[in-house]
């Protein structure tokens, strides 16, 4: 089993570069799997705290572009072409506020989301499966028809499901392990392409 080194070189990295943290260089490639608009582009970022996904979104949509992210705890500022939030995605409401402060549905909707682990595998899962089924509900009230959707998941009981619940509302659904995760972690990511609409 490959050893965890806390300060590895993404943490390095993401520390010379001045980001939040490891997370951007994920967002990074992942994002050359999804044609985003050259203009005008908006995406909205679920569980944006500390921001690092926030700076790769600002930075890939330009200065024409609009990043709104929301979590439960607030974020620095990352310039005018970012807006965040302090809320729960469970809550309904959040849906709408998105959509007021992006001024229209998203191209493109991120999720980094992860509950605080306890070890009790049936309530990890079953908190994994909510946030997951969250972000799916956000997507569906805010994207696009034909817009994408990129957010992470974990190998579990409630993975075959989770990738059918995308089959049903996207085109093309891929997962995929990035370079920057941790050695050892069951982390994985769905890229989502061609939302099918309500």
């Amino acid at each position: 089993m490959a050893k965890y080194v806390p300060r590895d070189r993404f943490y390095r990295e993401a520390r010379e570069k001045g980001l939040p943290s490891r997370a951007a260089f994920k967002l990074e490639e992942l994002l050359a799997k999804v044609r985003l608009p050259r203009h005008n582009a908006r995406a909205i970022d679920l569980g944006c705290a500390p921001g690092g996904w926030l700076a790769v979104l600002a930075r890939a949509l330009g200065p024409s572009g609009l990043t709104v992210g929301v979590d439960l705890s607030p974020c620095r500022d990352f310039g005018p072409t970012v807006i965040t939030m302090v809320g729960d995605i469970r809550d309904p409401a959040v849906a709408a506020a998105l959509l007021e402060k992006l001024g229209g549905r998203a191209d493109l909707v991120t999720s980094d989301l992860a509950p605080h682990l306890t070890g009790i595998k049936d309530r990890d899962a079953a908190q994994i499966e909510e946030l997951l089924n969250a972000a799916l509900a956000i997507a569906s009230e805010t994207l696009k028809p034909g817009a994408a959707m990129i957010a992470k998941l974990f190998m579990g009981a409630a993975f075959a499901g989770a990738i059918e619940r995308f089959k049903v509302a996207f085109r093309e659904v891929e997962v995929t392990r990035v370079k920057a995760t941790r050695p050892g972690s069951s982390e994985l990511y769905v890229v989502a392409r061609g939302y099918r609409g309500r």
